[in-house]
């Protein structure tokens, strides 16, 4: 397994273990946990998507990493 492989399962692992916790309610979507699983994910797989010349999943990807930023920075300008 290649390096960039492992990065693409790790971002993919990130994603769907923060999407279990939710829907066990282990984790609300709009906690810390949650989110930062998201945006590391999906920094991830933007990287993997990129240098495999994916790029319908770099710009879904890349969305991903904004949205996910946007409301960690939200959430910290409110506490």
């Amino acid at each position: 397994m290649s390096i960039l492989e492992l990065i693409g399962w790790l971002g993919a692992g990130c994603l769907l273990f923060g999407f279990a916790l939710n829907i066990f309610q282990k984790i609300q979507a709009e906690s810390n946990a949650y989110l930062m699983l998201n945006l590391i994910g999906s920094l991830l797989l933007l990287y993997n998507a990129y240098m495999n010349g994916a790029f319908p999943f770099v710009a879904v990807n890349f969305v991903w990493v904004v949205f996910s930023a946007f409301k960690l920075i939200q959430m910290r300008l409110k506490a």
